[in-house]
């Protein structure tokens, strides 16, 4: 049997491929798509290694409740 160890990030781009347009989250009667959240996720990823970021490093995120 074969196991495989993706990371958390990977099985997540994984999904938006499969499912781009099912909600990923959702509150209080909104959501957001698998799709516009990996989007999301790649636009502060570009913004981060611009800032200077590189793999590895710990980076602190402050959001509202």
């Amino acid at each position: 049997m074969m196991v495989s160890w993706d990371c958390v990030h990977q099985i997540f781009e994984e999904q938006a491929a499969r499912t781009p347009h099912a909600t990923a989250v959702g509150f209080e009667g909104r959501g957001i798509s698998y799709g516009e959240l990996n989007a999301s996720a790649n636009r502060l990823a570009r913004h981060l290694v611009g800032c200077g970021v590189r793999r590895g490093e710990t980076v602190g995120v402050l959001l509202e409740r």
